[in-house]
């Protein structure tokens, strides 16, 4: 995992590397290991009675990786530890825990295998897993920049069934990216795949529920690969983790991710509002119409399986390629501009509404607490410039004539307050939870995970609002979880087509009064134009991958 690459030592140049479970080491090492102030002193130790420690491969944030060797069928494993400082933080223990957990629960060829468990004698938790030596993808496209098709089929057609197998499990990644995908020479093939990292993965088969990485208004993963609706906090299932593969995807034939910017915030509005440029040299087309089904803002648009994409990868070259991109026409939140995805054609670069958008990532009312679970690469070389934006002006129109509602702001609860959950349905219309005292959001109702509220004796009050609906307040009490039925009801439309109060037609001035010649006909009458209205309210089969 990328983030076991961080404070390593050197590694010359003319040394052959090894990846343990995605962490770079010298394979020939000579001299000490820095120890890490946080990790305990493992060498020599023997774990579980069978696994004696050899030495550290690799340290990162989460703890170090050591290679150890069992003491009766002397077979090298590798084993990883977290940090003592991180087991005394229940969520850093959950995400570890998770990690084995789900990989130890998916059996495929292409998935990192977690064969043991157990605590060090300070108690760390820590983990066993096969010992595998490789380089990560994302090394792979730093040194190589961009893969032909022919080399990137095969990677892709692995990475799609390593996740296949995860889905089938109820096993949702969350976390898609090149640096969590090993690729080594295996039984004399050269670019076997093997899918690690599997730490904030989500087991949506689990009866309890995380608390604290699949909270409603969490954003879990790594910004260039997220989904739009994982930028959003909202519910990810396993079509977030197709996304992904697209983007990655994109990056082995290209060499860079679709989307970049100067801020968490712009790239999470890149992928929520802009369609990839596949238009370009190294992509070739049929790659291309996979990329856009792939990463389709609709996840009901996208491939539903990755059974589905094999298929589509499989039939790239042999005129039977049938993948179908729907069109779809994005609207912005603040409403004056509009994205259309399309296959055939990109509109040209307009920036002035993505600065707009960067202000209206959060609409929905997202706490964002980005947990980006591999450091980034530090490269000396200027960063690219941003693909080509899809944002396309309206037909020009009067300005409205009332600035549109700020989005509300996410309730804040402080880290240590005890919280209460509840559950709030509103069947056939998904409706804000806001403060009703000072209009901050919670969330969203019909969410699986539900809200968080401070824990309280006292009464507070809440307010339902969804577009087309009216206003329903409720009065709780947060002593407890809870859960709740409501029924909104459809607001009724004024008769001026707007979204606010009738507003009475004013009476013209009566014309003076003449007198027609007699021969002379009554002019036809004209039909008076009503007034404007002033608006309130919100706005609108098994393939050979080696074959």
């Amino acid at each position: 995992m990328t983030d076991q690459k961080q404070d390593q030592p050197a590694v010359q140049p003319d040394q052959p590397k090894t990846i343990v479970a995605g962490a770079a080491v010298p394979q020939a090492v000579t001299g000490e290991y820095a120890r890490p102030s946080f990790d305990d002193n493992l060498s020599g130790a023997v774990l579980l009675g069978r696994y004696q420690i050899l030495n550290p491969l690799g340290v990162g944030g989460m703890g170090t990786v050591y290679l150890c060797e069992h003491t009766t069928i002397l077979k090298k494993f590798a084993l990883k530890v977290l940090s003592p400082e991180l087991s005394q933080r229940p969520d850093h223990v959950d995400r570890f825990l998770r990690e084995a957990r789900a990989s130890s629960m998916i059996s495929h060829p292409n998935v990192v295998e977690i064969t043991d468990f157990g605590q060090t004698p300070s108690g760390a938790p820590f983990f066993v897993m096969e010992y595998l030596e490789g380089e990560d993808l994302s090394e792979i496209i730093e040194r190589e920049e961009s893969l032909k098709w022919g080399r990137v089929r095969p990677i892709m057609l692995q990475i799609c069934a390593a996740l296949q197998a995860a889905h089938d499990q109820g096993i949702v990644h969350r976390d898609m990216k090149p640096g969590n995908v090993l690729v080594l020479e295996k039984a004399g093939k050269k670019d076997f795949v093997k899918v690690l990292d599997f730490g904030i993965a989500k087991v949506t088969s689990q009866e309890v529920k995380d608390k604290t990485l699949t909270q409603s208004g969490t954003v879990i993963g790594t910004p260039e690969y997220m989904s739009p609706e994982q930028g959003w906090g909202n519910p990810v299932d396993h079509r977030g983790d197709i996304y992904a593969v697209g983007v990655i995807l994109y990056e082995l034939l290209t060499g860079r991710v679709p989307f970049t910017g100067q801020s968490l915030m712009e790239i999470l509005n890149r992928h929520m509002y802009e369609v990839p440029d596949v238009d370009v040299p190294e992509i070739p087309p049929e790659a291309g119409k996979i990329i856009l089904k792939a990463m389709q803002k609709d996840r009901e648009l996208r491939f539903q399986s990755m059974n589905e994409m094999v298929e589509a990868l499989a039939a790239v070259g042999t005129g039977r390629a049938t993948v179908e991109v729907v069109d779809e026409e994005i609207q912005a939140p603040w409403g004056q501009v509009t994205a259309r995805f399309s296959a055939t054609a990109t509109p040209k670069k307009s920036r002035a509404p993505l600065l707009l958008g960067i202000g209206a990532v959060l609409l929905a009312g997202v706490a964002v607490a980005v947990a980006i679970t591999g450091g980034q690469k530090e490269t000396t070389q200027p960063t690219p410039p941003p693909p080509k934006t899809i944002y396309v002006p309206t037909t020009p129109a009067k300005a409205p004539e009332t600035e549109p509602a700020p989005a509300p702001k996410p309730v804040v609860i402080a880290p240590n307050a005890e919280r209460v959950r509840f559950f709030v349905k509103t069947p056939g219309v998904d409706a804000q939870i806001l403060d009703a005292r000072d209009g901050g959001i919670y969330g969203m109702t019909n969410d699986p995970e539900g809200i968080e509220v401070e824990k309280s004796d006292q009464e507070i009050k809440l307010k339902l609002r969804a577009d087309g609906y009216k206003e329903l307040e409720l009065t709780i009490v947060p002593s407890g979880d809870k859960t709740f039925e409501k029924t909104l009801e459809k607001a009724r439309k004024s008769s001026s087509g707007g979204g606010g109060k009738k507003v009475k037609k004013a009476k013209p001035d009566p014309e003076p009064q003449t007198t027609p010649p007699p021969d002379t006909k009554k002019p036809e009458p004209t039909t008076k134009k009503k007034p404007e209205t002033k608006k309130t309210g919100p706005g609108t089969d098994l393939i050979d991958p080696f074959g």
